[in-house]
């Protein structure tokens, strides 16, 4: 009986103890290294703490994001300092005018949380360059005679994919389309061309599901558990009746999410930011 009470006390203490081996932290992931990512190293409240702190074994993890399989590719034109972000460069996609921009992630943990997927963007109107003056929403025109109207075609739309990575949970073999959480309803919809609507300089914010490994997404898809490693792509298509100036660059799209601590990612080292 002594036996077994002192198994007893081991085990509760083993639960008990259990989440103080795991625990959680912030992160986010960019293109290149997230610790030079403009929309993050300017935001000293969110992102300059997690970049500071969370660290594992080989220091600061955003200190060592640099993947050579991740990108930012575009079909909207040259690369010039964006109007609304000077600091960084945008490629214009102008009024009637249709564009592709896609950009390659690598997750550098692995994700307990569902994923925040904050698409960061300059809208104004056609042919103009002061965001205080000019301040535009996708989708949004005016009549000649002054009446306002909202095109829901006329707005960009956005795919988002994740794909395996080197330590892919096995059956994990192929690219699947992730959900989005609707807000407010939190009801489940394919983040497969679905259209968003943007404005002035503001981030707009898609929450994307967690796979669950075994069950299926709303395309009919079997997913599985995301593993640090595994590549978000996310694809926004801006369409050939598009009613106002629309620009994307590479720092303009970032994944936000919880980790489990012990599953960091390295990458190649960046560059120290001051």
């Amino acid at each position: 009986m002594k036996t077994l009470n002192k198994l007893l006390v081991a085990a509760i203490f083993v639960l008990l103890s259990a989440p103080a081996w795991a625990g959680n932290i912030p992160e986010f992931d960019a293109v290149g290294c997230d610790n030079q990512n403009f929309f993050a190293i300017t935001n000293a409240a969110q992102h300059v703490p997690v970049i500071i702190n969370n660290i594992g074994p080989r220091g600061p993890i955003n200190n060592y994001s640099a993947f050579n399989n991740e990108y930012f590719h575009q079909t909207a034109g040259q690369l010039f300092p964006d109007p609304c972000f000077p600091q960084i460069s945008s490629a214009l996609t102008d009024v009637y005018n249709e564009a592709v921009y896609e950009w390659r992630i690598v997750l550098q943990m692995k994700p307990e949380s569902d994923i925040n997927l904050n698409i960061y963007d300059c809208i104004l109107k056609h042919n103009e360059y002061n965001i205080f003056t000019a301040a535009e929403q996708s989708g949004r025109y005016r009549a000649p005679w002054g009446q306002l109207f909202f095109l829901p075609s006329a707005n960009p739309s956005v795919t988002v994919t994740a794909s395996p990575g080197p330590y892919a949970t096995p059956g994990f073999m192929t690219p699947v389309i992730l959900d989005a959480r609707t807000m407010p309803g939190l009801n489940i919809v394919a983040l497969n061309d679905i259209l968003y609507t943007s404005k002035a300089h503001w981030e707009e914010g898609i929450v994307m599901v967690l796979p669950e490994t075994g069950t299926l997404n709303s395309s009919g898809q079997t997913v599985y558990n995301l593993k640090q490693g595994d590549v978000i792509t996310t694809t926004v298509t801006i369409p050939a009746n598009n009613t106002a100036d629309i620009r994307y660059g590479q720092d303009n799209v970032i994944l936000k999410y919880i980790g489990i601590i012990g599953t960091w990612y390295y990458g190649n080292a960046c560059q120290t930011p001051g």
